[in-house]
This record gives C-alpha cells, sequence and structure tokens, in this order.
C-alpha cells in the first residue's frame, strides 16, 4: 500500500466519502506523492508518449500556426510562447526551431521535478512557473498539448427521481466507488439535461471551467490566443475516468500516486465557457482535419524527399498515428481561443467569435 493510498483511507474514514475530483486532485498533485510531482510519465520508462514524441511534423505545424497567429497580431515585439504541462520540452523545441528567432520568449507551465529537468535542457532560456497567474502580462499563445484532460472532473448519474454523484469511500479494507446525494448534486436538473437517460453517467469539468475563465481574461486583456489538443468528445460520452500505469490501463483506485489518472476532455464544455467568457473560439475540429489543413502531409514529402529509407519510414510511421482515424486523428480534437482583433487563425473549418 502507498503513503498516499493510507493518507486518503484516513481522509475518508474522518470525514466520509470524497468526489472523483478530490481523489483526483490528491492522486495527481499531492506535494510529497503526486503523480504529476515526481514521476516521469513520458517516453519508454513512462506511463504513456504523447504527439510531439510520435512525430517532429506536429511540433512543427503548431510552430507555422504560431507564426500565423504572431502576424495577424501584429508582430508584437514582447510576445511569449507559454507550454501548459509542457512534457520533455519537445514540443516547444521543435516550435522555436520553426519560429527561427522571430519570437525569443518561452515559458513552461509546469509542476513535475523530473520533467521540469528536461525541459531545462530541451529549450535552455525558457522561464518556469506553476500557474498561469504568475507568468508576465504580455501577449502571450499558449499551447496545451493532452493538458486539459489533467483536470479532475465530478461524476453523476442519473437515478429514477434525482441526480447522484459518484464518490470514493473505504469499505472492508479497499477503496470504492459509492452513489450518493450531495451538494453538487442537488444542483443538477435533469430536467435542462439533454441525452441523459436513467443510470447514464455525466461528467462535467468544473476545474477546466475555471481554468478556461482564467485564460480567456488573461488573452483579453494582453492579447494572444491558445490552441489545446486533447482526447475528447463533444456531447455526453459517459463514464471515461482511466488509470494508465506502464501503459496499460488499471484501476483508478489501485495504489492512487503510482498512476496517470486522466478523463475525457468535453470540448463543448470548454467552447461554451471560452464563448461566455467573450473570446473568439475556433473549433473543435478533429487532429485530422487540423494537421492536413495545415499541410502535414506535404510536409511529410518534403522531410521524405531528404531522409534515407529507414527514416522515410519511422516519419510516416509517426505522421500516420497522428492522423489516422483509427488511431489519434478522430479521437484527439483541437480547439482554438483567440482575442479579438485578428481574422480567423489557420487551420479550422469552424469558429465563433466573441462579444
Amino acid at each position: 500500500m502507498t503513503t498516499l493510498k493510507k493518507k486518503i483511507e484516513k481522509i475518508i474514514l474522518k470525514k466520509g466519502p470524497i468526489s472523483i475530483a478530490d481523489f483526483m486532485k490528491l492522486a495527481l498533485t499531492d506535494k510529497k506523492n503526486g503523480y504529476y510531482r515526481k514521476k516521469m510519465p513520458l517516453g519508454s520508462k513512462g506511463d504513456f508518449i504523447t504527439s510531439p514524441d510520435v512525430s517532429q511534423i506536429f511540433g512543427e505545424i503548431i510552430g507555422i500556426w504560431i507564426l500565423d497567429l504572431w502576424i495577424k497580431l501584429g508582430k508584437p515585439e514582447e510576445t511569449q510562447i507559454v507550454d501548459l504541462g509542457g512534457g520533455r520540452g519537445t514540443l516547444l523545441s521543435d516550435i522555436k526551431r520553426v519560429i527561427n528567432n522571430k519570437i525569443n520568449n518561452y515559458i513552461f507551465i509546469d509542476i513535475n521535478i523530473e520533467l521540469i529537468k528536461l525541459q531545462k535542457q530541451a529549450v535552455r532560456n525558457a522561464l518556469h512557473f506553476e500557474k498561469i497567474e504568475d507568468i508576465p502580462k504580455k501577449p502571450t499563445i499558449f499551447i496545451g498539448n493532452e493538458f486539459l484532460d489533467t483536470f479532475p472532473i465530478n461524476q453523476f448519474i442519473l437515478s429514477d427521481k434525482y441526480f447522484k454523484e459518484v464518490c470514493i469511500d473505504y469499505k472492508n479494507q479497499k477503496l470504492t466507488f459509492i452513489h450518493q446525494r450531495t451538494k453538487l448534486s442537488r444542483i443538477l436538473d435533469k430536467k435542462k439535461l439533454n441525452q441523459i437517460k436513467v443510470n447514464d453517467i455525466l461528467e462535467i469539468n468544473f476545474e477546466s471551467r475555471k481554468f478556461i475563465e482564467k485564460l480567456s481574461k488573461f488573452i483579453k486583456e494582453n492579447d494572444g490566443g491558445a490552441i489545446f489538443f486533447d482526447y475528447g468528445y463533444t456531447f455526453n460520452h459517459g463514464d471515461t475516468l482511466q488509470a494508465i500505469k506502464g501503459s496499460k490501463f488499471v484501476s483508478p483506485l489501485d495504489n492512487p500516486g503510482t498512476a496517470d489518472l486522466s478523463a475525457h476532455v468535453d470540448f463543448k464544455d470548454i467552447s461554451n465557457e471560452a464563448k461566455n467568457n467573450s473570446v473568439c473560439v475556433w473549433g473543435p475540429d478533429t487532429q485530422s482535419t487540423f494537421l492536413k489543413k495545415m499541410g502535414a502531409i506535404e510536409r511529410l514529402n518534403v522531410l521524405e524527399s531528404i531522409s534515407d529509407d529507414s527514416t522515410k519510414k519511422e516519419l510516416r510511421i509517426g505522421l500516420n498515428r497522428l492522423i489516422n482515424t483509427d488511431e489519434m486523428g478522430e479521437l484527439f480534437k483541437v480547439l482554438a481561443i483567440t482575442s479579438n482583433k485578428f481574422p480567423s487563425p489557420e487551420g479550422f473549418t469552424c469558429g465563433t467569435r466573441g462579444t
């Protein structure tokens, strides 16, 4: 049994069952034993691999997108690029190579000790902060690749009469899921929720809403934009809570702090929150659509023309993984948020202007 699991059990025994959101916060960000604090989550020694590590084309395409956005902003000299949860620094390093000194201010927002070490090696002049509130107040372009899925969710289940919240209790010497009435469940009104049937699971991410509110406020006050890539959906999708350890799915309640906990992103909810905060919203589109519209296949052709056979194969396999509908191309969505000062950003098929 992990130290963190003992801590969670003591909290439940003292205060009663806790929400999934509270459980995720402890499992992921507990200052001593949280997964995101010390665990190396990425690469061959980690629990998963993200798009920047799959293909360099991913970072290059985002670099091109950022350059276009920067030009439409009027090329402000103090513009900074902020990587939200920057992984090993691969993405920002690829972007910096494409930008080629046109923008020179780079920032990582992260809390993982091991990843911060790698980020400092990958982008040596970058600054590091833990919260968006701490970064300089300048025109900013944010990147969030598999960032939104890290925010803790609350789950609710619709019974015959009302909603109950899915919580975590400690019974028979183990952590277990239960359904109970809570303050949050009482707020939900099933008459206002579409496509919800009895025994359906509804996920709401209150923390991501708070973050989008902060981000939108920052963009409105300082100018700029943001782009997010994540696995997710645009309508109610049921129970998406998952735990990954060693690239395999495990029970979310087993040994908290040793596995990555996440949930699929509700992009419709993210979009609505941004619109409510009077910024422009573009997408969501599928990752496949976005990368193709931004010239990923053309970039592949250029790289193949100067590569040996082994590298060609590696490049094609990597891009196929990002754009094929049966891999990451359909499951992963892309959404952008911008201030109201310029035409639409590249790569998107739809958008809504803020007020």
